[in-house]
């Protein structure tokens, strides 16, 4: 695909406004990714489904935002600014208005999936604005405004959803959701114009494909592995892989790939995603499987299950800046294994506590639990990063941003796929319900205790594989993107 060159406009006010409202999209679109999170029991009572079923409006909204954001880097250099950023928004605004009205769970799936379309490709749309616009020496902390929207997004989601589902239907949180999308889509018709030399890039609809199929049969194997025929799922994750190979094999033998591979080759990138994506996978498992068993066992309404999450994520906004400078000084040779560790000891403590009665307990061992992701995702990502070369630390960033959308996808399928499984096989042997949802529980806690475990070998391998390098270098990526941007015309 064709690259274009990014102008900054002359305007600085312009530019704050433009990085503003792009701050803006990247809060709506991950804010979205948890917001119905704290609903999934009135939705499953009104609807008479499942856990498994109720989980994809998680899982399958994270599977398409996985799909579509390599689109976007095509999309963005093919129609102008504005105009694509209106379209993208528009279409989750559509995508609220069906989930609201909806009278089926079928439709209500396919309102949330059309939501998902637009985050798959408002994220990536609005870090390439802050990129273009950013004069350079305001860069970093433009970027940083951009990574604290992404994290606090999904954070109040929690809070607020629950403080709505108090006093009004869960449907609300559809309407509630568009009127935010429509107010994004006013301030961008406002304040946005065209930041990139527009071409007329090449869109490979094979490899989009291929990564579609790849991605749902993997994914659909790993839900349906818990809740179905074992026959049907395990077909679907082999052709899963099937599709993923042969998108492999495209990628590399192409002109203009979908998605470059390049960065693969470098293992410290590999191990530094997958710590990443590790360390995404525990946020996801427990945004999913906290508020399902404290309303389900301990008949929580969901504003106290918001309550009960909302210190530790909203603290770790706060944390996630104070890890990166550590990182900065002094590498994450112990933060990033020591993380993986609280996580692992305190997560645990939850399982422990929540045999127990006392629900401040619950809350409070959960905080440093989360609060240890801080040491964990972003300097894995930054690790990750660092160590490409100019040419492919752009790529870098797509395959690092896909992974956001594929960790959520595994650790919601996997946590609420464990969750409703024990449940439901300690309900079929007679257990009571709040002993077969606690069985179901410990399951997930299992699932993260178990992924943490593995994060603290990967990151002990990962520094030896460095070993003798510095490690607690900027992302390459940024670096990049600061030499290459040209000066203000």
């Amino acid at each position: 695909m064709t690259s274009s060159v990014q102008t900054r406009p002359r305007s600085t006010g312009r530019a704050g406004w433009m990085i503003a409202v792009a701050a803006a999209a990247a809060f709506l679109a991950t804010f979205n990714e948890t917001f119905l999170n704290v609903a999934f029991t009135p939705i499953m009572s009104d609807f008479g489904i499942n856990v498994s079923s109720v989980q994809w409006l998680t899982t399958g909204y994270l599977l398409v935002a996985a799909v579509f954001v390599p689109v976007a880097n095509v999309l963005y250099h093919r129609f102008p600014t504005r105009t694509l950023f209106i379209s993208v928004v528009a279409i989750m605004v559509i995508g609220s208005v069906i989930g609201a009205l909806a009278p089926t769970f079928s439709v209500l799936l396919i309102g949330r999936l059309l939501q998902a379309i637009g985050t798959g490709l408002l994220t990536p749309i609005g870090m390439n604005i802050t990129l273009a616009v950013s004069p350079r020496e305001k860069l970093g902390m433009n970027m940083g405004i951009m990574a604290a929207m992404t994290t606090l997004g999904p954070s109040l989601a929690i809070v607020l959803s629950g403080a709505l589902l108090t006093i009004a239907p869960w449907t609300t949180l559809m309407w509630v959701f568009g009127g935010l999308c429509v107010a994004v889509l006013i301030a961008g018709a406002i304040f946005l114009r065209t930041v990139a030399e527009l071409g007329r890039p090449v869109l490979d609809i094979p490899s989009f494909l291929l990564v579609a199929l790849a991605l749902v049969g993997i994914l659909y194997g790993v839900t349906a592995a818990f809740g179905g025929s074992a026959l049907i799922a395990g077909g679907a994750f082999v052709v899963g892989l099937i599709a993923l190979w042969l998108f492999i094999v495209r990628q590399r033998r192409i002109e203009h790939p979908l998605l470059d591979l390049r960065p693969f080759s470098s293992k410290p990138f590999v191990l530094g995603v997958i710590m990443t994506m590790l360390g995404l996978l525990f946020v996801f498992a427990m945004n999913v499987v906290i508020p399902l068993f404290l309303q389900g066992a301990r008949g929580m309404e969901p504003m106290g299950a918001s309550i009960t999450l909302a210190p530790g994520i909203l603290l770790t906004v706060i944390l996630g800046p104070v890890a990166g400078r550590l990182f900065d000084r002094h590498g994450g040779k112990w933060s990033i294994p020591l993380g993986f560790l609280v996580m692992a000891v305190f997560v645990t403590l939850v399982g422990v506590a929540a045999g127990g009665t006392s629900i401040l307990l619950f809350g409070i061992l959960y905080i440093p639990a989360v609060l240890a992701t801080a040491f964990v995702i972003g300097p894995a990502q930054t690790f990750a990063l660092s160590h490409l070369d100019r040419e492919t630390s752009p790529h870098g960033v797509t395959v690092v941003s896909t992974s956001f959308q594929i960790a959520g996808c595994v650790g919601t399928s996997l946590a609420a796929g464990l969750y409703g499984a024990l449940s439901g096989a300690r309900i079929d042997a007679g257990a009571d319900d709040l002993d077969a949802l606690l069985t179901g529980f410990h399951g997930s806690v299992g699932l993260v205790v178990l992924t943490s475990a593995i994060g603290i070998v990967l990151a002990i391998v990962a520094y030896r594989s460095v070993r003798g390098g510095g490690s607690g270098v900027p992302a390459a990526g940024a670096a990049t993107q600061q030499e290459e941007l040209p000066a203000v015309q």
